[in-house]
Order: structure tokens, then sequence, then C-alpha cells
């Protein structure tokens, strides 16, 4: 048995499902996610799914129900509604931003966001949040 973030004991072979949803108008940075997302198949299992706009995420929200949901704020106006309304429905919610905005951490906490990063093409980075999403996804089925 091994250890995963969170405390979450599994058997040598399974790995946990997590459900990422990454609402985001630049494909770019999805990509590289994905690409970590594939290189973390032996701890985790990633699957991560893209919406370009908040109907988009709605309608993914609804039918596929990710258990983790990553928000550009500054794709949308109403970035914080979205943020809350996606918390309301049970995802882990983390705000992510282009630029370094220090009150952005707060105020996204105050709408129901667990975390708020900045983002960077910095492999260290983004295997850092690969790592963050696992541990914060909700408990989802153990697959071999």
């Amino acid at each position: 048995m091994r250890m995963i973030p969170g405390g979450e004991m599994v058997a040598g072979g399974a790995r946990k499902e997590v459900k990422l949803l990454v609402v985001d108008d630049h494909s770019e940075h999805f990509d590289q996610i994905r690409a970590f997302a594939d290189m973390y198949s032996s701890q985790f299992a990633i699957e991560c799914k893209l919406a370009q706009d908040k109907e988009e995420a709605q309608e993914v929200m609804d039918s596929w129900h990710p258990s983790v949901v990553l928000v550009d704020v500054h794709l949308i106006s109403d970035a914080l509604s979205l943020i809350q309304e996606i918390s309301h429905k049970g995802a882990s919610v983390i705000a992510v931003s282009q630029v370094r905005i220090p009150e952005l951490a707060q105020t996204a906490h105050t709408f129901g966001a667990v975390g708020c990063l900045t983002k960077s093409d910095n492999p260290d980075d983004v295997e850092h949040l690969m790592g963050y999403i696992a541990s914060i996804a909700t408990s989802s089925v153990i697959s071999h």
C-alpha cells in the first residue's frame, strides 16, 4: 500500500481518479496541464477537459461532474460568480491568473475557491499543480 496526497491509502497498482475541468480560453495552458496529467498516470488517473467559456463550463459541470476545476479569472467578467456556482456543485475550485494579484486569493476564497495560483509554464510549477490537484480532489473511484 502507498499513501497519496490527502492521506488516502491505496493498494499497489490502484490509482485515485480525478476529473479536472480547465475553464480557459487559451488552450496552450490546458495542453501543458494535460501532458503533465498523463505523466501522473502511475499515481493518479487525471482525466482533463477544457471549457473555453462560462456556458461550456456549465454544460460540462452538469454532464461530467469534475472533482476539480481551474478557472482563469481573466476569462470572463463574472468569473467570481462562476467560481461560486461551481463550488456549490461540489467541485474544488482553483482560481488561476496570468499575473499575480495579491488580493485575488482572499477574494476567490470568499467566493468558494480552495486555492489561487498564478499560471506558469515552468515544468516544476506545473508538476506541483498536478500534485495539488490530486490532493484536493474529492474522493472518487479507485481504478487498477
